[in-house]
């Protein structure tokens, strides 16, 4: 059962999927993650509520699908 997924997860998931680094610029994801997560400590907690929100819904979701699911 794979784990609901954090709020900094879910932003470098939607940062990747909008190609805020084109691949012809960058195509390691190593080197992506660490562009996401220098950017994400950057942002204020205003900035991060959308993603924090998401996972707040994923992880009561993936409680209501696996109650007894411990990580």
């Amino acid at each position: 059962v794979p784990r609901p997924r954090n709020a900094f997860i879910l932003f470098r998931c939607d940062f990747v999927r909008q190609k805020k680094v084109p691949e012809d610029v960058e195509n390691d994801h190593r080197n992506i993650s660490r562009i996401a997560g220098r950017i994400w400590r950057e942002m204020s907690d205003i900035e991060k509520s959308p993603w924090v929100e998401m996972a707040e819904k994923e992880k009561t979701l993936h409680h209501q699908a696996y109650p007894g699911y411990r990580y």
